[in-house]
């Protein structure tokens, strides 16, 4: 109807307007993990990058043996250990998701550290910390941003999941997730598609528009793209 643009729930509740609170819910926990996962990333990474020797090693080992965990497993069992709340999905997922971002970073800081610019900052004794972050760093920027842009739209989905399996966040919270969690059973299915359709295709819309979103700044901030 005209005051409820997307019906109503079970309960009476405006899915419309529990729609637009559970994005902001789920487009937070996105953002906060990927920055967390991100970070981890860069220190991981550049360290290992610039550094080589015995440190890359150890540091790639220690990543290696983080990405051989089942990350979704992992999640589920400590977010039930530590209790379902949006800000242990969010540390959750953030701690567990950096290892791809450390193999990037580590790879562009490795063939980057023999050029010419890296070495003359070097011959004129600039601090490796300086070297990182002023000449290093502003180059992997265009390819982290893609990187971050893909966490942020899997963390949206593992927070989905999260929720759906009722380890996420917590009602009467609203997100996405548990949206669909309160409308799997069959007779809402059936005769209530718009509580399950409509936080579904919100999902999808996200994830969609965050991939274009890390296409279009990919473009804008890649050196090698600017004239």
């Amino acid at each position: 109807s005209a005051d409820h643009w997307l019906g109503t729930d079970t309960t009476g509740r405006d899915v419309w307007a529990r729609i637009l609170y559970g994005g902001r819910v789920s487009l937070s926990v996105g953002l906060v993990a990927v920055t967390i996962s991100t970070l981890i990333g860069i220190l991981i990474g550049g360290l290992a990058g610039y550094a080589g020797g015995w440190v890359d090693m150890l540091l790639m080992r220690f990543t290696d043996m983080v990405m051989t965990f089942p990350s979704l497993v992992i999640i589920i069992t400590v977010a039930a250990v530590l209790g379902p709340s949006i800000y242990n999905t969010m540390l959750v997922i953030g701690i567990l998701t950096w290892t791809g971002t450390a193999r990037l970073v580590r790879g562009q800081f490795l063939s980057l550290r023999e050029q010419q610019f890296v070495l003359a900052a070097r011959s004129m004794g600039v601090e490796p910390r300086a070297i990182m972050l002023r000449h290093l760093l502003p180059n992997v920027l265009s390819s982290l941003t893609v990187a971050a842009t893909f966490g942020m739209a899997s963390a949206i989905l593992q927070e989905a999941s999260l929720s759906f399996l009722g380890l996420g966040v917590q009602a009467p919270t609203p997100s996405w997730g548990n949206m669909l969690r309160d409308a799997q059973t069959l007779s809402i299915l059936e005769g209530m598609p718009w509580l399950w359709l409509a936080p579904g295709i919100m999902i999808a819309l996200a994830v969609l528009s965050i991939n274009f979103i890390g296409d279009g700044l990919r473009d804008a901030i890649d050196p090698r793209s600017l004239h």
